[in-house]
């Protein structure tokens, strides 16, 4: 019999060969350390409150890149893929569904060493080969957020926008830098030409006086 996930090695027994067991493996056990990842990306009036499955917008503020980031955070995504198979396979084995309790951070990493708890009994399960396309499918998201392809432009790290808003709410979006075009901020849209990125570094949080001196950070910002 053929492995029924990679389709190439032959099987002894069981449903999918040692090395598609092996990867999946890993790649259950990456994926808490992936969802912690994301938080880079979330919109900074989203930090916080995502572990907890909340999604909350800025006022008159754009959608951060495209929906995925959310919702591989939220309670549905990331954590509701490992959670939903993880009771499919306790169900499988006869044995009671845990309960979903505590942070999804918390949630994320019981339910992924949950699986890999039972990854010897997976191997020999049906659903393996769907579990691990699905896992595979998953990670592949996330990496296509958080680890940008070799061939993107290198990016350095910028600093966090200082963009004030008009209630006085300082934006805190992440900002890279690449040679091969202006940095705009991805959140709330403020532009910064490169003779402004140094200002931009003395003015971060701890170093400036983002607070006291809006006059500047807007002169800045608009520059």
């Amino acid at each position: 019999m053929i492995c029924t996930l990679c389709k190439e090695h032959v099987l002894q027994y069981g449903t999918i060969c040692p090395t598609c067991t092996r990867e999946l493996q890993k790649q259950l056990a990456s994926l808490p350390r992936l969802w912690a990842a994301i938080e880079a990306w979330l919109p900074p009036a989203v930090r916080g409150l995502s572990q907890y499955g909340g999604r909350t917008a800025m006022v008159e503020a754009p959608l951060p890149l495209n929906g995925e980031v959310l919702d591989l955070r939220a309670a549905g995504g990331i954590v509701g893929v490992l959670e939903d198979w993880h009771d499919a396979v306790r169900t499988s084995r006869a044995l009671d569904d845990q309960p979903r309790t505590g942070s999804l951070a918390l949630r994320v990493n019981s339910a992924a060493w949950g699986l890999i708890h039972h990854i010897h009994f997976i191997a020999l399960w049906d659903q393996a080969p769907v579990l691990g396309r699905e896992i595979r499918a998953l990670v592949d998201r996330v990496r296509h957020v958080v680890e940008p392809e070799d061939d993107t432009p290198e990016r350095t790290f910028l600093g966090r926008c200082i963009a004030v808003d008009a209630v006085g709410r300082v934006c805190g979006s992440v900002l890279y830098a690449d040679m091969n075009r202006p940095v705009q901020c991805g959140w709330c849209l403020c532009l910064y030409p490169p003779e402004s990125w140094l200002a931009l570094r003395n003015l971060q949080p701890g170093q400036g006086t983002v607070g006291e001196d809006q006059e500047d950070t807007a002169r800045l910002a608009a520059a």
